[in-house]
C-alpha cells in the first residue's frame, strides 16, 4: 500500500474515532499533523478549522470529507464524491495556501476542482 493511501486511511480512522465522542481542537490538530507531516502548517491550520466545522455540522460525514481533502493534497484523490460546496471549500483551502504548497499539488488540486465545476 502506498504511504499516501495509508496516511489517508489512518486519518479517516482517527477522525472517525474523534467525531464519535467529545473532541478537542488539539486532538484534531494532532491527528492531522501526524497523518500529514508533509503538508505545510498553514494548510493544516485551515484543515483544523474545516474539521471542527464538519464535526459540528455532520459528524458522520465530516471525517470522510476531511480525509478526501487530505487525499487531494497528497495527490491521491480516490474518487470519493464531494458536494459542490465541499469542492469550493477545498478550492479556497488550496488558493489560500498556494504559496506554501508544492506547485504540483496546487496544479493537481485545481485540475480536479475545475473538473468538478467549483473553479
Amino acid at each position: 500500500m502506498k504511504p499516501e493511501i495509508k496516511a489517508m486511511n489512518d486519518l479517516l480512522d482517527a477522525l472517525s474515532g474523534l467525531a464519535a465522542r467529545d473532541w478537542t481542537a488539539q486532538e484534531i490538530s494532532k491527528a492531522l499533523s501526524r497523518a500529514l507531516p508533509a503538508i505545510p502548517r498553514p494548510a493544516i491550520e485551515i484543515l483544523i478549522g474545516l474539521t471542527e466545522e464538519k464535526f459540528r455540522s455532520n459528524p458522520s460525514r465530516g471525517p470522510l470529507v476531511i480525509a478526501t481533502f487530505a487525499g487531494v493534497l497528497l495527490r491521491q484523490y480516490d474518487g470519493t464524491p464531494l458536494t459542490l460546496s465541499e469542492w469550493r471549500e477545498l478550492r479556497d483551502l488550496v488558493s489560500d495556501c498556494a504559496d506554501e504548497l508544492d506547485m504540483d499539488t496546487v496544479t493537481y488540486a485545481m485540475s480536479l476542482i475545475m473538473d468538478y465545476g467549483a473553479l
